[in-house]
């Protein structure tokens, strides 16, 4: 079915810059068959959407998260990394159920869809539970079994997570996607990683892992193995595979070197690095290097929030105060890191409006009071909106999010679940 979107302003995120205002957008399930001003328009659309106050724009991607720890909202805040992994995450996870996993992963879809989000990347346990629950609320998702090595001595975890790939590659419509997710240096040895390493390169699929998170990481690993996490990773093979690096706070001008001609790139999280008192990634010294940056929350226990809205300020916040400069970064970096850079990691076409591209896009509602006036609208979408203005959600040609509704699950029912499954793993 051919829908038409007429809208007050479109942002395009083309290389182009192009901004249409009026705009329109067309499209169905195959892509995007028109973009640009209304009179320019040819298709006869089955169905017409007026939003005049509306801002049509990529959907949002979300490049690391960690979606059923949404039941771990606001668990041990305010603790420190390995303390908050080893004294409540670790212990909390190790009763989760594959239900709970599925109910996690709705409960986070449903936040993600109310804030624009139409694809994301995850690593977690019991994934195809949470395959289950992307198929069913409609996103597109790049999904990785997490693995611990140093729990996983006669690789029966990494068999799990090879054989997850091998059956949900391509699934729903092909909005499914699967990785390896080495959970990171520290948890898994060299070994390992290389073991993972040679097993994506067979599969033919990608690597999600943690790389430079901490300060501490890097100490550790340098003082095991005489070499740095991205030095490391390196060695092992892992960077063979398109190799999604969640965080890379603490990437060095001495790491380049292993990172030229990476296929995939770095995942920023700054919401999460700043609440964890990690620090800043380095984003200009990546840039600069030609490694592909994108923008990702990481799971609602460490950050809370889902909304993509927030890490577009925070990545730009925390990269002025990095440069010392407030044009040390831009409104416009902010959302091409959330849509085309994060597309780029992921290995992606997606994350722009232009005939033939995907058909995920928002609407937002740009009438209300805190995006007016409006001087700059990409400063408006960026620095003033939040994941509460998305009106309208589509992806894949189908419209997830109507009106500020979700249409494809029940989320009143999963909330009354998450709140179900919070209080039975209280009690435990």
């Amino acid at each position: 079915m051919l829908t038409r979107f007429d809208v007050g302003t479109v942002i395009t995120m083309n290389d182009a810059g192009d901004i249409f205002r009026p705009g329109t957008v067309v499209y169905d399930e195959t892509g995007i068959q028109y973009v640009g001003p209304p009179e320019g328009c040819r298709h006869h659309a089955d169905q017409t959407v007026a939003i005049p106050e509306g801002i049509a724009l990529p959907g949002l991607l979300n490049g690391h998260n960690h979606a059923a720890m949404s039941l771990m909202r606001g668990m041990a805040d305010d603790s420190a990394l390995f303390e908050w992994l080893s004294q409540h995450v670790w212990p909390l996870e190790s009763r989760l159920t594959a239900n709970d996993i599925y109910i996690g992963t709705l409960l986070a879809a449903a936040e993600m869809i109310h804030s624009g989000t139409v694809g994301f990347a995850d690593m977690y346990f019991a994934m195809d539970a949470a395959a289950q629950a992307v198929k069913e609320a409609g996103l597109r998702a790049w999904l990785a079994r997490g693995l611990v090595g140093s729990q996983d001595p006669d690789g029966q975890k990494l068999e799990e997570g090879v054989a997850f790939c091998q059956a949900w590659e391509g699934q729903a419509e092909g909005r499914i996607h699967t990785m390896l997710g080495p959970h990171a240096p520290y948890t898994c040895p060299p070994e390992y990683l290389a073991r993972v390493a040679r097993a994506a390169q067979d599969e033919g699929v990608g690597i999600h892992i943690h790389l430079s998170e901490s300060q501490g990481e890097v100490d550790q690993i340098i003082a095991s193995y005489g070499k740095s996490p991205i030095q490391l990773a390196y060695d092992t093979g892992i960077f063979a595979s398109r190799t999604l690096i969640a965080h890379g706070v603490f990437i060095s001008q001495e790491d380049l070197p292993w990172l030229k001609g990476l296929q995939g790139g770095v995942i920023a999280c700054p919401v999460s690095n700043a609440k964890l008192g990690n620090g800043i990634m380095p984003y200009h010294l990546l840039a600069d290097a030609g490694v592909a940056v994108g923008l990702g929350t990481d799971g609602a226990a460490s950050t809370n929030s889902l909304d993509m809205f927030l890490e577009m300020k925070m990545m730009a916040w925390v990269q002025k105060l990095r440069g010392q400069r407030p044009d040390a970064f831009r409104a416009r970096d902010a959302l091409w890191a959330a849509t085309r850079g994060t597309a780029a990691v992921l290995g992606h076409n997606g994350g722009l409006l232009a005939p033939g591209r995907p058909s995920d896009l928002i609407v937002l509602d740009g009438g209300q009071a805190h995006v007016t006036p409006e001087w700059d609208v990409l400063a408006n979408v960026v620095y003033s909106a939040t994941g509460a203005d998305v009106r309208y959600v589509v992806v894949a040609g189908r419209m997830i999010l109507q009106e500020g509704v979700i249409t494809t699950f029940d989320e009143q029912a999963v909330l009354k679940l998450a709140r179900e499954r919070q209080a039975n793993l209280a009690k435990r």
